[in-house]
């Protein structure tokens, strides 16, 4: 009997009359929902049970197991839609559970998975870390059966939601560890982080100029967490995860032969061991100052902290400047902006788009709520024209039209121009989103801040903005991880980002046709970014008193 046909006769014969009879209670149907305590119905039950079982052993499908479960429980006489939760709780209510116990199932259910998956097919081994890998997905469904299979209805959506994700779960597996063969992404791995030009042919000195950027962003991370006074763990975990990442990244990268090639494949000078201890005292460097400033503001008044986020705002703005100057410094020196490549050139783009951009939107949202047609008109101009047109016109427009516009005054890269544009269209958007939160502040707050004797600007920076950042915090995100993601737009104009970078790995000889996998790992490294910017913004918003469901502050 084909799998199909099982569906439907365990549809007809035991779905069907056990829903009749659940959302019937009056009876009106009731000859529709055949009693299970019919001996006749109880063979079908049983036959049909025995062959979805024997199905289930050959296709691997956890619906029809659990199809079979119901006509088992139909075979016993039990009239009644079974109680999933019921039989949760008999089967894992004297499981011990621990704080971590969400992880640990998720993990070992990965884990069962990927060696079911990896062994042969038709062995016993992997029938086994099959059984195993389901029993840890159940027991997940166990952890939260409260909130899954509370009613009815609940319990049949959970059922069918937890049959997609584990079918999904375990077609990314399958393709990700067992099929998929990522030597493309080890033997390239530094050409994806800063592209084709920015190590030297020969001895890979400009290198160097990554560092410094390093060090000030792990300064910067380390005290960005030590002042949101939360436990050292919730830091020192994913840091740690981070660093051992790193490192392995850095590993030694040898000279291999290529057989397609005949020919050696050089590593370009790379020095691993001195990387890696740049990369271990760039880690010290941001947890030390994780320690010292949780440690200082760890029990501060809230203004303290305020003014230390402040502090650490401005620096961040510093700190961005100088990584400009040490990777294109003023003269001949340095590593020009179009040679720039890999993920550095995307994060590059993505951060002076918003670090510039935010200034512009700023004012942009301030001078279109003006009152003086020398601001309100240009600033309605600017927004309107940006926002007419889609991003990859206005970098046609930077790459083909703005040099004629600059270059008598400036000789921009197109680097350059690309951030100039990238910053103005940030800007824009920005800008309405912060009008909408501008709009939200009562006027009262303007004359109160007035009457204190705050100048127009004062109430703007001091009164204003602060509140509408902070009602806008996810649409600001939103735009944040948008703008990350569109700096890929840049590969249409030969800029070797990262996704430009993945698109020509395939060419070479020892990785023909491997397309799948570089896209993939790119795809993989910009949902890395925007979940921890998401999360970072989900954290924010619970230390500012926003986390509160179903709207207003946290109590």
């Amino acid at each position: 009997m084909s799998f199909n046909l099982i569906l439907l006769v365990l549809f007809f014969f035991v779905l069907l009359p056990e829903f009749i009879r659940k959302i019937d209670p009056s009876g009106k149907y009731k000859r529709y929902a055949i009693s299970g305590n019919n001996p006749t119905l109880k063979l079908s039950y049983v036959i049909c049970g025995m062959l979805a079982l024997l199905n289930a052993s050959l296709a691997q499908s956890m619906l029809v197991e659990y199809l079979a479960y119901l006509t088992a429980i139909a075979a016993f006489g039990i009239s009644k839609w079974p109680d999933v939760k019921e039989l949760l709780d008999l089967a894992f209510g004297r499981v011990p559970q621990f704080q971590y116990s969400v992880q640990a199932a998720l993990a070992l259910a990965m884990i069962f998975t990927y060696l079911a998956l990896k062994a042969d097919p038709d062995s016993l081994a992997s029938l086994l870390m099959y059984v195993l890998s389901l029993a840890m997905f159940v027991y997940l469904a166990h952890l939260f059966s409260d909130e899954l299979f509370d009613t009815f209805w609940n319990s049949v959506i959970s059922l069918f939601s937890f049959f997609v994700l584990y079918s999904l779960i375990s077609g990314i597996i399958n393709f990700v560890l067992v099929d998929t063969d990522w030597t493309i992404i080890w033997k390239n791995r530094r050409m994806l982080l800063v592209g084709p030009y920015f190590v030297h042919p020969i001895t890979g000195t400009e290198i160097w100029r990554l560092w410094p950027p390093f060090y000030l962003i792990m300064i910067i991370l380390g005290s960005a967490y030590g002042s949101l006074g939360e436990k050292k763990g919730r830091f020192l975990i994913p840091y740690a995860i981070f660093g051992a990442v790193s490192a392995m990244f850095l590993v030694y990268e040898a000279d291999y032969y290529s057989t397609k090639a005949n020919a050696m494949v050089s590593n370009r000078g790379y020095d691993y061991t001195k990387s890696l201890i740049l990369l271990f005292g760039g880690l010290v460097s941001g947890y030390i100052s994780f320690l010292f400033v949780h440690s200082r503001y760890r029990d501060a008044e809230e203004h303290k902290i305020k003014y230390f986020q402040n502090l650490l705002v401005s620096f961040t703005i510093f700190s961005f400047i100088v990584t400009i100057m040490i990777l294109d410094p003023p003269g001949d020196d340095g590593v020009k902006p179009s040679a720039w490549g890999g993920l550095v050139l995307n994060l590059i783009f993505a951060s002076s788009a918003v670090v510039v951009g935010f200034g512009i939107g700023v004012s942009l949202a301030f001078g279109r709520r003006s009152n003086l047609p020398v601001f309100y008109l240009p600033s309605i101009a600017i927004i309107e024209l940006i926002r007419s047109g889609p991003l990859v016109a206005w970098l046609f427009f930077a790459q083909i039209l703005l040099p004629d516009m600059v270059n008598p005054v400036w000789e921009a890269d197109i680097a350059s121009r690309v951030i100039i544009v990238l910053s103005l269209f940030f800007g824009c958007y920005l800008a309405e989103v912060l009008r909408g939160g501008l709009q939200a502040i009562p006027y009262g707050q303007y004359e109160a801040a007035t009457a204190l004797g705050l100048s127009p600007l004062q109430v703007k920076l001091q009164i204003e903005l602060p509140q509408a950042v902070r009602t806008t915090l996810p649409a600001i995100v939103s735009l944040i991880i948008g703008m990350l993601k569109d700096t890929s737009l840049v590969y249409f104009f030969g800029i070797y980002d990262a996704f430009r970078v993945a698109k020509d790995l395939p060419a070479q000889w020892d990785f023909i046709g491997q397309h799948e996998q570089a896209l993939l790992f790119v795809g993989m490294i910009f949902w890395i970014l925007s979940f921890y910017l998401s999360k970072i913004s989900r954290r924010i918003e619970k230390n500012l008193g926003l986390a509160h469901e179903g709207g207003g502050e946290a109590t």
